[in-house]
Parts: structure tokens; C-alpha cells; sequence
């Protein structure tokens, strides 16, 4: 009975510890959604920085979106990751044309268009509850069905 309870005080000293450490990675720098991978272009991924701000790059393979990025501010306390979008990054104009064979995933895309800065009307916080992971080698995150890795601790890593 004494060896059961000692495994038990051992597994949950054991938990803790490692709840422990996941409390503490920070959430500064590069998170990609699926993979710490990089290949030829950005899938999408969250900068945050230590001033407080971030950037949310939508997926680079996607040659539809219209929606590049957005940008605002952010707080995170305890699990809980809180966003205020301030702009957004868009194309506009252009045109649908036939994509690249083996290079672009679409067989339309969209061409010619020019960037702008659109600011954002409802600045209400969206809150997510994260879900910290740690492996041997990587450390990632979950916010709703996206698993985030993270790429490098310096946001401004290979920047978009």
C-alpha cells in the first residue's frame, strides 16, 4: 500500500512540475500553425512581441485570401490569450488568373493586386484559452482546432 501511494505523490509531483514549466515558456516570437517547418513560404503564424503588440500572417500558400495579416495588441494571463485587432492588411483590385502548375496549389489566383492598411471598426478583445504542449523537441500551442510550433524566439525572425 505504502509503494502504491509513493507512485501516486511521485506521479502528481511529476504533473506539477511539468505544468509548472509549461506555465513559463513565453509566447514571444514566431508560432506557425501545423509545424516548426519552414519550406518556401510562411503557412500561417502568430509574431508577438515584447512591447505588446502582434501580427497574424494568414497562410502564404493561399493565393485567393484576400486577407493578408492583422495586427493589434495582446495580453496573455495565465492560459488565457487576449487579442485587439487595430488593422488588417488586404488585396485589392487584380485579377484571377491561372496558377502556376506545380508551384501554386490553386489553378486560379489572384494577380496584380495592390496592398493596403485597413483600419479596424470593432475593437472588442476576442479571448482564447491556450493549451500549452511540450515534447522533446518542440513546444507548441492550441487555440481552437490550430496547433501553433514555435519557429524562433525572435519575432522578427524571416519576417513577412
Amino acid at each position: 500500500m505504502k509503494h502504491i501511494n509513493l507512485i501516486i505523490i511521485a506521479l502528481l509531483f511529476t504533473g506539477s512540475v511539468c505544468l509548472a514549466q509549461v506555465k513559463k515558456h513565453s509566447i514571444i516570437g514566431v508560432w506557425q500553425v501545423g509545424t516548426a517547418q519552414m519550406a518556401d513560404a510562411w503557412l500561417a503564424n502568430y509574431r508577438f512581441y515584447k512591447n505588446g503588440t502582434f501580427k497574424y500572417t494568414l497562410n502564404e500558400y493561399d493565393d485567393l485570401s484576400r486577407i493578408r495579416q492583422a495586427k493589434g495588441t495582446f495580453k496573455l494571463k495565465g492560459d488565457t490569450l487576449t487579442l485587439i485587432i487595430k488593422s488588417r492588411i488586404e488585396e485589392v483590385g487584380g485579377d484571377l488568373v491561372q496558377g502556376s502548375p506545380g508551384f501554386q496549389a490553386e489553378e486560379l489566383v489572384l494577380d496584380d493586386t495592390k496592398t493596403v492598411a485597413v483600419k479596424q471598426k470593432n475593437v472588442e478583445p476576442i479571448h482564447f484559452v491556450l493549451e500549452w504542449h511540450t515534447g522533446k523537441s518542440s513546444i507548441s500551442f492550441q487555440i481552437q482546432n490550430n496547433r501553433y510550433y514555435i519557429v524562433s524566439r525572435d519575432p522578427n525572425f524571416e519576417d513577412n
